[in-house]
């Protein structure tokens, strides 16, 4: 990656194998103090000086005028140390520029996240890790490639077994992460002057060592002859194969380790896959000051003030200009800034808080006896068994796992559930006695299912993956524990099952009680997920569709999916699937992904027509529209009621409305602050349920609605653009 004019940086955050490097700029300046020749073409402009009627910009100018005294006379920073060593910063970036060596600066940045072998805790990277031009793939060679492997969990040189059902094989999680990241939307931020446009994957098999040369090249052929693995973006070695093999028994600290680590680094450098960043000076300092100045104080976090404060040493004097900084950093950085729910805190390093979610659920299978390497004191037996049959915890909990985290005042464990619960990784229940937040992902794994119905077909919910004329289905990683978060989250809709064998309660099947008197049983199968409905009632079908449609569609947006997903069957007649679309006249239709007679259940077959035809519901709502053409619009100035509630927000999230600022639209729409203070005490930290129950409030024509404008797609954008949304307003006002 090459590091142009100011500054670049690349952040390669892998999906199975990630994080957070020590990282020291102490090589990276040294190089950029050592001057360097540069070669002039014929019709090259001399270099970073103005034509003469072109100004230097803001940053141009900073860079020609840095010196050390002014440097040292423009940071008013708490900390001399770090005052000193942000000034030396500076100071080595502009004698580099004065010596014209920044174009001639070349780094790569390398950000590792290590799953520990935690199935579920794959689930969350997603929502952590950034844009990725490299993804390493790690598969163990002694194991078949379509051999289920077991997982284990390392802490402190101590191994626990992981109890789940085994579904994984090398194979399975090689096709995973290469479908799964095919269906994320490209990079597009500001300053990124070239990035791949898809994400590519190093396949690394370790234990070389114990599989002799015949046995590694069936394994590749194997692999690169699979119908099913998309092969166009995985990085090929010299010796024509796509498994990098690497021996992990050799010696730590001997020279053949050493000689074996720098073998693989040079592999992942000469692949050539590289995002190209052209930063401010300022940028570039701001983000180097941040790990200095929390380094210094020992912490994975800063607060508000101290930001601005360094921001104030890199000339960011205005809060909108270190706002905007920061979230520029969330995005290609590790660092983390939640500015809606968490305004006054940066984290710098989000390792820690990854090593709670990690703690949390090794709570659940970690032996008794190793239980104090994960938590001190480690929970109590009800606890214990709280999280693994129930998923459900007490913020308590945080204070015996989080203390690297909870060192702070400024950090407290309520901060750790507001971020949790912004996230969709929690869910808030109520009266419970085993514990306040449900967490999906410390659920064990399922081990056997009961039979699919057969008066009711199994509805499947996918996205499409093509290759070489062949269509699979495949799901994003992290989407399944979302959906569920997403359904609870309608607590007047969706609520738990009771207890018992016929109900799944899984970190991967979920049955849920819908709409008080109906039970479904969602299921991940990993490459799609599954919709049981036990019911004689098929008109219910469809509302249960689109109920967890609409939170797949929420989870798809939290995970930066590109494309919609689709609906199918498995197929009747072969071992295959028909998926189900609509035309351009929006009219449903089925194909069959491998059958040349195309089956006409969908015309015939009512098992499978009731997910998507309906003359009436049984639920109490209004009939469901004809699946022959698209349900009229609503127009702006047609009065809606609490009937429109999931259109209202679904409007809202399309034009990325973040619900930060409900409590003002409240207002505005003619809420009374009393009813408004209700919703924020009920709703403590949930944003999204603030917003819910304060348009459900506005549906329903509470305080002083009628006299603010009654309840019309009209009045909410009015609302809008008194607010300055007028991006939302905009938006809103071209689809009614």
């Amino acid at each position: 990656m090459k590091h142009e004019q100011t500054s670049t940086k690349m952040d390669d955050a892998p999906l199975l194998k990630n994080d957070f490097p020590n990282r020291s700029d102490k090589n990276q300046l040294k190089k950029l103090e050592q001057p360097t020749k540069k070669k002039s073409t014929e019709n090259e402009a001399p270099e970073n000086k103005p034509t003469e009627n072109e100004q230097p910009t803001e940053d141009e100018q900073l860079e020609n005028n840095l010196t050390e005294k002014e440097v040292i006379k423009n940071e008013p920073t708490r900390n001399e140390l770090i005052k000193k060593k942000l000034a030396k910063v500076i100071l080595k970036i502009g004698n580099a520029h004065a010596n014209g060596n920044l174009n001639e600066f070349r780094t790569n940045w390398v950000y590792f996240i290590d799953s520990g072998g935690q199935p579920a805790y794959r689930e969350l990277l997603p929502l952590f890790t950034r844009a990725a031009a490299l993804n390493i793939i790690t598969i163990d060679l002694t194991k078949g490639l379509d051999e289920k492997c077991e997982f284990q969990y390392r802490i402190s040189q101590h191994t626990s077994l992981i109890h789940t059902d085994l579904k994984f094989s090398n194979h399975d999680i090689i096709q995973s992460t290469i479908s799964s990241e095919a269906m994320l939307n490209s990079v597009k931020f500001p300053y990124v002057s070239d990035m791949p446009k898809h994400s590519h994957y190093l396949i690394l098999g370790t234990r070389k060592e114990l599989v002799t040369e015949a046995k590694l090249n069936e394994m590749n052929d194997s692999l690169i002859n699979s119908s099913n693995l998309d092969l166009k973006n995985v990085i090929w070695n010299t010796k024509g194969s796509i498994i990098f093999p690497v021996n992990t028994l050799l010696p730590t600290g001997s020279k053949e380790r050493e000689d074996a680590s720098i073998k693989v680094c040079t592999a992942i450098l000469n692949c050539r896959v590289e995002m190209k960043i052209k930063l401010p000076i300022r940028l570039f300092t701001f983000e180097i000051a941040l790990q200095m100045e929390a380094k210094e104080k020992e912490r994975s976090f800063l607060t508000t003030e101290e930001v601005i404060e360094i921001g104030k040493s890199c000339r960011l004097y205005d809060k909108s200009d270190i706002d905007k900084a920061l979230r520029y950093l969330h995005n290609v950085t590790i660092i983390l800034y939640y500015h809606d729910v968490l305004p006054n805190i940066i984290v710098v390093d989000p390792k820690p808080i990854l090593d709670v979610l990690s703690c949390l659920i090794a709570i659940t299978y970690v032996d008794h006896t190793d239980l104090h390497l994960v938590a001190d004191p480690p929970p109590s037996p009800d606890e214990k068994n709280n999280l693994k049959k129930f998923g459900l915890f007490k913020e308590e909990i945080f204070k015996n796992i989080g203390k690297q985290i909870f060192i702070h005042d400024s950090f407290k464990s309520s901060h750790m559930i507001t971020l949790l619960l912004h996230l969709h990784i929690i869910a808030k229940v109520e009266n419970r006695e085993e514990g306040d937040y449900f967490f999906p992902c410390a659920l064990p794994s399922y081990d056997k299912l009961n039979p699919a119905p057969t008066e009711i077909q199994p509805l499947l919910i996918a996205w499409e993956i093509k290759n070489s004329g062949t269509t699979n289905l495949a799901i994003p990683q992290g989407l399944f524990p979302l959906t569920i978060v997403h359904l609870l989250e309608q607590k007047d809709i969706v609520d738990f099952s009771p207890v018992g064998k016929e109900y799944y309660k899984y970190h991967d099947a979920m049955s849920l009680r819908v709409y008080n008197d109906h039970f479904i049983h969602i299921i991940n199968r990993y490459t799609h997920i599954e919709i049981h409905f036990r019911s004689d009632c098929k008109n219910s079908c469809l509302k249960i569709r689109e109920l967890v449609t609409d939170a797949i569609k929420k989870s798809r947006k939290d995970l930066n999916v590109d494309t919609d997903h689709i609906f199918a069957f498995k197929c009747p007649q072969k071992d295959c699937y028909f998926i189900v679309q609509k035309n351009e006249s929006s009219s449903w239709y089925s194909h069959c992904t491998h059958c040349e007679t195309q089956c006409k259940v969908l015309e015939s077959d009512d098992s499978y027509r009731c997910w998507f035809f309906s003359d009436s519901s049984s639920l109490g709502a209004e009939p469901s529209p004809s699946l022959e053409g698209p349900p009229s619009k609503i127009k702006s100035t047609e009065l809606l009621d609490t009937s429109n509630l999931i259109d209202v927000l679904d409007a809202l999230d399309d034009h990325k409305y973040s619900g930060v600022d409900y409590y003002d639209l409240g207002l505005r729409l003619g809420l009374h602050p009393c009813t408004l203070n209700v919703i924020k005490e009920d709703n403590k930290g949930d944003v999204r349920s603030c917003l819910r129950e304060c348009l459900a409030a506005w549906l329903e024509q509470k305080d002083s609605v009628m006299r603010r404008g009654s309840p019309t797609y009209d009045t909410l954008i009015q609302a809008l653009r008194k607010m300055g949304e007028n991006a939302v307003a905009d938006g809103i006002k071209r689809d009614t």
